[in-house]
């Protein structure tokens, strides 16, 4: 998909950012994501948008495969647009590395959903779970979000943008991430889920990452 952009958006400031060069069974989070979409659109601009040297580092093993891109604005959006300003593109794939491990094709199944969908917006992976969930509002009451309350059980869809967020370039140039018109992208495997933004996840992407081959490849 030679019209898709694929952006790996990675700023100093952020506390997870020194985990994702921490190495997961000899492979860190931010390898895993370049090699990751290498493997799913070997065709598409891959560009890597960082200010911090140790991530540059890292990725400069690949930079005859993707672009390195200097980040100087600290907004997430504001950095995605100046790559677009950059790297036109019809279509822009996010993908952050604080999620190591992704189903293989999910990064090319999430840009071709929205390629094939001209109504769509974006598309944006999620995790699908049925649940009875309840909401504190302002004023302190708790309401149910589902009908019956506790009685039944509701499915519900919880965005996981990092895994892959499939968008069109005006849509951020608003500075809107998903629009009105969405299409979902269901991930159902455990560890697709886990991140690393913190100690405890990254604990569990530890313990997933020596098994992380068998787990993918398990996958019919």
């Amino acid at each position: 998909m030679s019209d898709t952009l694929i952006i790996i958006p990675v700023y100093s400031g952020a506390s997870s950012t020194p985990r994702i060069v921490k190495p997961l069974d000899g492979t860190s989070s931010l390898v895993r994501t370049i090699e990751a979409a290498l493997e799913d659109l070997p065709d598409a601009r891959i560009v890597l948008t960082a200010d911090d040297n140790a991530v540059k580092q890292q990725a400069a093993p690949y930079a005859d495969r993707i672009t390195i891109h200097d980040r100087t604005a600290e907004s997430y959006t504001d950095a995605l647009v100046d790559v677009l300003d950059a790297f036109p593109a019809e279509q822009i794939v996010v993908i952050e590395p604080t999620h190591p491990f992704r189903p293989r094709g999910l990064i090319r199944r999430t840009a071709e959903n929205l390629a094939a969908r001209e109504h769509l917006d974006s598309v944006v992976c999620v995790r699908q779970f049925d649940a009875s969930l309840w909401r504190l509002d302002p004023d302190k009451t708790i309401q149910a979000l589902g009908p019956g309350g506790d009685r039944r059980s509701s499915t519900y869809f919880q965005e996981v943008v990092g895994l892959a967020l499939a968008t069109r370039p005006e849509l951020i140039r608003e500075g809107r991430r998903l629009g009105d018109a969405v299409g979902f992208e269901v991930v159902d495997q455990f560890w697709a889920l886990v991140d690393i933004r913190d100690d405890m996840s990254l604990a569990m992407a530890e313990m997933v990452a020596d098994r992380f081959t068998e787990f993918r490849n398990s996958i019919a």
